[in-house]
């Protein structure tokens, strides 16, 4: 009887050792993806200060000092410049759609507000860059620049929807709406172009502000 006791006894003994094993094992993992997830936000986030500093012309080697962490602890997080670049852009893109949400769901914004901050909506820290950033990302990471030209071309599904709103309510008067995304995508455009004649060193915000202004409420005097 005691050594059936004692039998139940250690395989519990067993069992909750596993378990601890198993809990350790997970929050181990834990810890470990949340350091993933510093060092990325941390390499990321100064890689986007180089840039502001002196454009996309920075190297590994000038994060890495610029850290205060060698090459090879940027290597294991990211595999090349591109892929630092790639990782800013997917947060680029995914703060520009929760700030959309934001000005979607803002109720002291009326609909023609609504519309205009969705057009010229850029995350903070992108909005005092030099435009002419996106002629070097198009010239030194193409690949990366064709990631934000699609997103571009692609996430008009919100502006459609508020400016549908717009013309139903009268708020706007009845125009076409693709040749009005395609208005704006071709000012943009050509603001990628290397001979783009506009030489006064403009901000994102400022070109996106000026091609919707012009868009929205022409270049006549209202009388």
């Amino acid at each position: 009887m005691l050594l059936i006791q004692k039998s139940k006894k250690d395989k519990n003994m067993f069992i909750f050792g596993i378990s601890c094993c198993k809990i350790h094992l997970v929050l181990q993992n834990y810890s470990w993806y949340q350091m993933e997830v510093f060092m990325k936000e941390r390499i990321t986030n100064e890689a986007i200060f180089l840039i502001q500093q002196k454009g996309l012309s920075f190297t590994i080697s000038d994060l890495a000092k610029s850290l205060g962490t060698s090459k090879r602890t940027i290597y294991q997080h990211f595999s090349s410049k591109d892929d630092i670049i790639d990782s800013i852009i997917e947060n680029l893109t995914l703060q520009i759609k929760n700030k959309e949400e934001e000005i979607l769901h803002d109720k002291s914004l009326n609909l023609l507000k609504k519309i205009t901050q969705v057009l010229i909506c850029v995350p903070e820290e992108f909005n005092t860059m030099d435009i002419r950033l996106l002629v070097d990302l198009k010239r030194l990471h193409y690949n990366q620049w064709v990631k934000i030209d699609e997103f571009l071309k692609q996430e008009w599904d919100l502006v459609i929807k508020l400016m549908e709103e717009g013309i139903k309510t009268g708020v706007i008067r009845e125009i076409n709406l693709q040749l009005f995304v395609e208005l704006y995508l071709g000012a943009i455009n050509q603001i990628y172009q290397p001979n783009f004649s506009l030489n006064t060193k403009l901000t994102m915000s400022e070109i996106l502000k000026s091609v919707i202004d012009i868009l929205l409420n022409g270049i006549s005097r209202k009388k």
